[in-house]
């Protein structure tokens, strides 16, 4: 499939079609050992209520390959990597809108090639550009245009896709990414979709999960269960750019 495709109301009940979408594993280390984010969402969503996922969500018409604002990785290979005829970098740009949207965490680099940091413009009054690109009022592409970004997609790796199995009436066709936190920001959730954000060992997530206290859905758990063969961001990124966790599956 492509992303060039009509998309369904993502609203009707009764649609099964699996729509576009792209989920990040943000990760960091610390001195006892990587972590990763995980967001709680709210129990009045609508898909996976109180579970604890990655950010993301669907891939959106404004998600199309803006060619000025992205750096690093070539739409034939963006392509080639997610086996698409075409505009597969649009995944990659609705992986860090989500980012944004979700967990208030901004995936760019200046025209200095630099990562932006908490102190960039970019970050002023940051709650309602996040509002803007949830309501679809703003893009990725107006944001990081404003502010001169770029957004370095050779910085986040793609990992694996998933299939919201029938008979769900919300189903998606989701590929999941990863990428290193960046230094200088902080993580949040946005109060909405999210109503909590936190980092997790992932060995500690899978534990809390087989106790019962906390609800990850099988998606989740399997990539959780990669990162647990992992000790450093740097390690896990390279595997996965080698091809570890390349699976398809339903979840």
């Amino acid at each position: 499939m492509t992303v060039e495709a009509p998309f369904p109301d993502a609203d009707d009940e009764a649609t099964v079609f699996p729509r576009p979408a792209a989920t990040v594993m943000l990760l960091r280390d610390r001195a006892d050992g990587m972590e990763v984010l995980l967001l709680q969402r709210a129990a009045s969503t609508p898909f996976v209520p109180g579970a604890h996922v990655f950010p993301g969500g669907a891939v959106d018409d404004g998600d199309a390959d803006h060619g000025d604002i992205v750096d690093g990785l070539a739409t034939e290979e963006a392509d080639r990597i997610l086996g698409v005829q075409s505009g597969g970098r649009a995944y990659w740009l609705a992986a860090v809108r989500e980012c944004v949207e979700e967990a208030g965490v901004v995936l760019a680099i200046d025209a200095e090639g630099r990562p932006v940091t908490d102190q960039h413009p970019v970050f002023t009054d940051l709650d309602a550009t996040r509002d803007a690109l949830e309501a679809g009022t703003r893009t990725l592409a107006d944001l990081y245009r404003e502010h001169g970004l770029r957004v370095p997609l050779d910085r986040v790796a793609y990992v694996s896709r998933w299939i919201t199995p029938e008979p769900s009436p919300r189903r998606y066709d989701a590929r999941f990414f990863a990428a290193a936190m960046v230094e200088g920001q902080d993580a949040g959730a946005d109060g909405w979709e999210a109503v909590d954000a936190g980092w997790w060992k992932p060995t500690q997530a899978l534990a809390d999960w087989q106790a019962g206290r906390i609800e990850l859905i099988e998606p989740t758990v399997v990539s959780l269960q990669l990162l647990c063969r992992f000790t450093s961001t740097a390690e896990a990124l390279d595997a996965i750019r080698d091809g570890a966790g390349a699976v398809e599956g339903q979840g």
